[in-house]
């Protein structure tokens, strides 16, 4: 069988539910396999949910879903000697905003792959890719099911097949780091500890950490260092195994009843030598892994699809330069692995700390920072990936890097040409890029004839633009000229910091603003947004520079 599509997915995890999930939002062509016979019910490792990636998936319609599968995560607690040393605490009262979730990988990957199906996409398991040719205008492969071979010709295929990838290897990427020397053991199950549902429990102890979750479904996650149990370094741990560990480790009883999955692990610290080759990109674990240690591999994966199927999408589109957009995504991403692999390593650290000095030492630091506050407000904002700053990307223009709502442009409620209200969030969270028009209280003639030629470019450009215009004032009152539909914001709704008077603001899928003007101006704006043409002939921002 021979078949063409946009983009081929390869790897049915958090990641490629999320690609495939946003290339589908913008109606595109896309298939999602995994050389896996199903996806297992209970065995993956990620246990957290961080804001960023849950943002994602309340764009994509599944966040209220996930939530409801999850217990919200109120405080991670630190032990040391016996004793408590140190705190972490989430939620809206602690003033880091962070509304992490517990919640395990499978149920979080249920939830997205029946959406999928939802949007004619199901996951097609026991389906490896074999051979990758890129051909410049397309990639072939070949693709082996149970019974058949299958070649397939796609404009991109997309690796999220974890830290194994087919599509990394056969594009010929490399994959640098190291492994870290001690073996890591984890076990779900009947366990009965004293640890409030919320929290999680984090024992330092000399001999290694032991970590202590309760889980979504009543039952409870224990995760160590599986230095001190011996046996066969691959076969899974025991009853009796993780029995040992808390006994030693913990300063409460713990009584591990039953386990319904365990596993033995080494713990990987890597990147890919870069995140594309041609049409082939990657994302993900195939492009990066690390230490569990702060719960970002699924997040970071999350948010990669995120920021990588708006960019396809723009791309297959015909609006926008693949080489620039690309680029960016690179550029965007890569350092946000790069931090995030650094953090955990710091973290595993910690944790690992064997002599008494030195042990002295964290828990002094980790306690006074704990009792500060410091803890909080260095440590979440860099879990929860909320506000990521892209503003060194050679996608994004002189205004462009950073979230769009909530800081720069209010959060408001709004109300349309129907007379109903509802969130500016909600407004903006559509597939495609939003071309956002600011204008007055008493919007001119003159702004009414530039709506209008703004509507006019983007259907004649085939721009992947959706355009929202927002008057600040009262709906009720005259509003002449005709602007057309109409959206008005509360009274005094203005775009601040680096977006103050800004008319015109390209807003991306992913939530974060590409560039801004203070003219209503389409011409100007996308001649100064590099990657995407002026309707009307204005040379786009080569690639790299940045136009003041």
């Amino acid at each position: 069988m021979t078949d063409t599509l946009h983009v081929l997915v390869v790897g049915a995890g958090p990641t490629g539910l999320a690609l495939a999930t946003e290339l589908r939002r913008h109606g595109l062509t896309c298939r999602i396999i995994d050389r896996a016979v199903d996806r297992p019910a209970n065995q993956a490792r990620a246990l957290t949910m961080w804001d960023g990636a849950l943002d994602v998936l309340d764009r994509h319609g599944t966040g209220d879903a996930v939530r409801a599968r999850g217990l919200p995560m109120t405080a991670a607690r630190y032990f040391s000697g016996g004793r408590p040393v140190a705190q972490v605490r989430f939620g809206p009262e602690t003033g880091n905003d962070a509304e992490p979730l517990i919640i395990t990988q499978p149920s979080v990957e249920s939830v997205l792959a029946q959406n999928l199906r939802t949007l004619g996409v199901p996951v097609e398991w026991r389906t490896e890719l074999v051979e990758l040719t890129d051909r410049g205008e397309h990639v072939e492969v070949l693709l082996r099911h149970d019974d058949a071979d299958e070649r397939l010709t796609a404009q991109w295929v997309v690796g999220c097949d974890g830290a194994h990838s087919a599509v990394r290897a056969l594009s010929g990427i490399t994959f640098e780091g190291s492994t870290y020397p001690q073996s890591y053991t984890l076990g779900d199950g009947v366990i009965t500890a004293p640890v409030p549902p919320g929290e999680a429990h984090y024992h330092l102890h000399p001999d290694g950490v032991l970590v202590v979750v309760p889980l979504p479904d009543g039952q409870v996650r224990v995760f160590a260092d599986a230095s001190g149990i011996g046996g066969d370094p691959d076969a899974a741990p025991t009853v009796d195994d993780l029995q040992q560990l808390a006994d030693k480790r913990a300063p409460y009883p713990i009584r591990i009843h039953e386990l319904r999955w365990a596993t033995r692990f080494l713990v990987h610290m890597r990147h890919s030598a870069a995140f594309r080759k041609g049409r082939c990109v990657l994302a993900g674990d195939a492009a990066h892994v690390h230490s569990p240690a702060g719960g970002q591999g699924l997040n970071t994966g999350i948010q990669d699809a995120a920021n990588l199927g708006g960019k396809l999408a723009a791309i297959i589109s015909g609006g926008a330069d693949a080489e620039v957009l690309l680029a960016g995504y690179e550029s965007e991403r890569m350092p946000i692995a790069r931090e995030v692999i650094q953090a955990a390593d710091r973290q595993t650290k910690l944790w690992t700390v064997g002599s008494r000095p030195g042990r002295a030492v964290r828990d002094l630091v980790l306690g006074t920072l704990s009792r500060s506050g410091l803890l909080e407000k260095r440590l979440v904002p860099s879990l929860a990936q909320y506000e990521l700053d892209y503003r060194h990307s050679p996608a994004v223009g002189k205004r462009g890097g950073r979230r769009a709502l909530g800081r720069a442009i209010p959060e408001a409620a709004v109300v349309g040409p129907d007379g109903a209200a509802t969130g500016l969030r909600q407004l903006l969270s559509g597939p495609g890029h939003v071309l956002l028009a600011v204008l007055d209280a008493t919007p001119s003639a003159d702004d009414a004839g530039r709506v209008s030629m703004l509507r006019a470019q983007i259907t004649e450009s085939g721009l992947p633009f959706r355009l929202h215009v927002i008057v600040p004032g009262d709906p009720s009152a005259e509003t002449a000229p005709d602007l057309g539909e109409v959206f008005y914001a509360p009274p005094g709704f203005a775009p601040k910091h680096e977006l103050a008077g800004c008319r015109l603001i390209v807003i991306r899928p992913d939530g974060y603003v590409a560039d801004a003007s203070p003219t209503l101006d389409l011409d100007e704006l996308l001649g100064k947004l590099p990657g995407f043409r002026a309707p009307h002939g204005v040379a786009p921002t080569p690639l790299g520079r940045k136009v003041s």
